[in-house]
């Protein structure tokens, strides 16, 4: 099962996802393979508080170089934004490994919404286009490096290790191209690093050569290639061709060469799936999520994203209420988890249920604004409907 902490995480940014996309039904339904009873609702609850990088937020850019210079640290800046897949799941797979919190100790960390008005100008001195975009800094604030889009916990590792000893991700790059310039994980990085820039030709040879050399790539690879080519088609106006490469990169994880990959596919397929909803295929995105349930049906992460999906999509209800009872049992009575169950009972208008399982939920995280908006929506239900 995975760790305590992802699940937390990509729970509550699954639960605050409820009110996107619009799919139509899919076919087949999930198997219940084993049979969760609902827990007695007088058990008390536990606050659940994920150790994860600790970014500062909402302050000004010179107060952030003057925290730098005093302590003599580089910056790491996040570009951001609330409705980004990618950055959520930076947020819900990378930013709570104790490697990567460890890694950033002795960092400035530095998050920036960059929808939000006063930071249009610091948006602009960086010429911020796409998000995520992570910047690198000394402590003067002089930018050394930048990524931009999502990297796996050991890319980013690798990245900020790199970036520590004054190896850019170009120099990098140039001396894994001169080692091994037919290794397709090195034409993935090359594709990514033009397709930042803006190089679209460079990026669709890389890409296509990474194609080409499928057979010797592992299957992350080939759904990295995939996504990167999906979002070139898509950036183009070819929106078929996008939804078809993401379709055949979901597909790598099914077959019997996925079955060893554990964690690693669902990010991937997470990847996948919030991709698909960046496009706005959220019928494609619950397919997704249903291959990921059925392919484990214990996974927590996989059933609260199916059952996200389906209260997004307002269908598949009782199928959602079942999933999100699942996870809700499996993670521990994780907040956003037990959120996500409440929706699906006030969908299906059981408004005592949803009180009783978003009182849990707020119980268990009470910071969270959103568990007491949902909360006062479902009492005011509760009163109008009582039973």
């Amino acid at each position: 099962m995975r760790n305590a902490e992802t699940i937390r995480s990509l729970a509550g940014l699954l639960v605050l996802l409820l009110v996107t996309g619009a799919a139509t039904g899919a076919t087949a339904t999930i198997p219940a393979a084993t049979t969760v009873t609902e827990p007695a609702p007088g058990v008390p609850v536990k606050r659940h508080q994920a150790p994860r990088v600790p970014w500062i937020e909402d302050r000004t850019w010179a107060a952030i170089v003057e925290n730098a210079k005093t302590d003599d640290q580089p910056i790491l800046i996040d570009f951001y934004a609330v409705w980004c897949g990618p950055c959520r799941l930076l947020d819900a797979m990378v930013y709570n490994e104790k490697a990567v919190i460890k890694e950033l100790a002795d960092v400035v960390t530095f998050k920036v919404d960059v929808d939000k008005p006063e930071y249009l100008e610091l948006k602009r001195k960086f010429a911020i286009e796409r998000l995520p975009t992570l910047v690198w800094c000394d402590q003067n604030g002089r930018e050394i490096d930048r990524f931009i889009g999502y990297r796996s916990r050991t890319e980013f590792l690798d990245i900020v290790s790199n970036w520590r000893t004054d190896r850019t991700i170009d120099r990098v790059l140039a001396d894994r191209k001169a080692a091994s310039p037919e290794d397709p994980v090195v034409l993935l990085d090359l594709a990514r690093r033009h397709q930042e820039r803006g190089q679209i030709r460079e990026a669709e040879i890389q890409y296509r050569r990474l194609m080409n050399l499928r057979e010797r790539a592992d299957l992350r690879t080939v759904s990295g290639g995939m996504l990167g080519m999906a979002a070139l088609a898509a950036e183009a106006g070819r929106r078929d061709e996008a939804r078809d490469l993401t379709r055949r990169a979901a597909a790598l994880f099914t077959g019997d060469l996925a079955a060893e990959m554990s964690e690693q596919r669902t990010e991937a397929m997470m990847e996948v799936a919030l991709f698909q909803e960046s496009l706005g295929d959220s019928l494609d995105a619950l397919e997704t999520y249903r291959t990921m349930v059925g392919l484990d049906d214990r996974d927590v992460v996989a059933l609260d994203a199916f059952a996200r999906g389906a209260l997004a999509a307002n269908r598949h209800l009782e199928e959602a209420t079942r999933c999100a009872l699942r996870a809700m049992v499996f993670s521990d009575r994780d907040p956003g988890i037990t959120a996500t169950l409440a929706e699906s009972y006030y969908r299906r208008h059981f408004y005592g249920k949803a009180v009783r399982w978003m009182e849990h939920a707020v119980a268990g995280n009470p910071d969270q604004k959103h568990f007491r908006d949902r909360l006062a929506v479902y009492q005011l239900a509760l009163d109008d409907h009582p039973r």
